[in-house]
């Protein structure tokens, strides 16, 4: 997806697109708004330039093609038969995140470190992170009650935690590909800010997919492959994470959650998650082939939640889940297709920046997506396809 350069023009499209995309990597983990400027910024220019005239065409070749255009379309296909369409046109106006995908994936072909967007993921990763742990000190006030940094909405702290992750283990790739002992230092230092965030953010996702990816991790800062001293390395991790209180007191509240379902209690965090699953499923075996509906389950939980007294939710806070309830058998395959050739892409090309980038990245969101409805947060929803852009321009390394 090489774009060769012509007049100043096109020369002064292509800085901007370069900037434009940078910016989307630097300001997704930090705040909404101005990765919203740097998107549309690079969607004008990419439009009005005629860049996409021959973007466009090239992307058919890409291995992620039919799953991105099957995830655009989807939501609204489910418009003509969700019961409530209004509730689902914020959800099908959020499908045009795909075409950072395909716009960027040519810009990043182009650059002469394509691993650029990806150092400043990092960066404002960083920044954020720095941020939440001055309001983890009392230093800067609480935005809507969560040590998130700059992130909002009410389920930040999922969202943060998972790009913690996600920072963690890029970060520790850099760390053993490093060419300096300031450069180990620097990337070092990231990995423990990260970690020592994640450790009273409380976001449980992102808990476990670290949990889950530590041995990515530990190969990296050890360099070596032997299985004893990598085991004991992850359990000495684990328990450091573990020495934190909020994670503690986080999974004892998830143990203490299960206990009370079991009883027959449903109103706790995961009581209600459990019973929105059976709800989803409940909905996927009537409606196997097309689903209820782009945001149909918002219905289908105030119809058979039984318990009025419940919390109002509009999804099933499980992508897997989501995609097969509100599209049916399609929308599953589709984000899993695209899941598995970001998983497998990644792992090919694990010893590329860009490709471990895009493996971790796909890994976390995978695991986080089992918990939580990660294709809806605008973090993570803006993250999978900037990072399907990545996975497209891998071989430009």
């Amino acid at each position: 997806m090489q774009h060769a350069g012509g007049a100043g023009k096109k020369i002064g499209a292509e800085a901007i697109l370069q900037a434009g995309c940078c910016g989307m990597f630097f300001f997704l983990p930090v705040a909404t708004s101005p990765t919203v400027v740097c998107g549309l910024l690079v969607l004008l220019v990419w439009l009005f330039s005629g860049r996409f005239l021959k973007d466009i065409p090239a992307w058919r070749s890409a291995d992620t093609a039919a799953p991105v255009v099957l995830l655009m379309l989807l939501p609204w296909v489910g418009l003509l038969y969700t019961p409530v369409p209004s509730d689902g046109m914020p959800v099908a106006m959020k499908s045009h995140y795909w075409l950072f995908a395909v716009a960027c994936a040519p810009v990043i072909c182009g650059m002469r470190r394509p691993d650029l967007p990806i150092r400043g993921f990092l960066a404002g990763l960083s920044i954020n992170s720095s941020v939440a742990i001055l309001q983890f000190g009392g230093i800067v006030p609480l935005k809507k009650g969560l040590t998130t940094g700059l992130l909002g909405g009410s389920s930040a702290h999922i969202a943060f935690s998972l790009l913690l992750t996600a920072g963690i283990l890029i970060s520790s790739f850099y760390f053993f590909r490093a060419g300096s002992r300031s450069e180990r230092l620097l990337y070092g230092l990231l990995m423990t800010q990260f970690f020592a965030t994640i450790g009273f953010v409380g976001g449980r996702s992102g808990y476990v997919a670290l949990i889950l990816l530590v041995p990515l991790v530990i190969h990296n800062l050890i360099g070596r492959r032997h299985l004893v001293v990598t085991l004991i390395a992850c359990v000495i991790l684990v328990g450091v994470l573990f020495s934190f209180p909020v994670v503690r007191s986080r999974f004892a509240a998830a143990a203490a959650d299960i206990s009370r379902y079991r009883s027959g209690d449903i109103d706790s965090s995961l009581g209600h998650r459990f019973h929105m699953w059976q709800i989803a499923l409940e909905e996927i075996k009537s409606h196997p082939l097309l689903g209820v509906g782009t945001s149909g389950f918002r219905r289908s939980w105030e119809v058979r939640k039984a318990d009025p007294a419940l919390p109002f939710y509009d999804h099933p806070h499980n992508s897997f889940l989501y995609e097969t309830v509100s599209f049916g058998i399609t929308g599953l395959i589709a984000f899993c297709w695209l899941l598995i050739a970001l998983l497998r892409k990644g792992w090919r090309c694990r010893d590329s920046a860009a490709g471990f980038s895009v493996l971790s990245f796909a890994a976390v969101f995978a695991i986080g997506s089992l918990s939580d409805t990660q294709v809806l947060p605008f973090a993570t929803a803006m993250a999978l396809p900037l990072f399907t852009g990545v996975a497209e321009a891998i071989h430009a390394e």
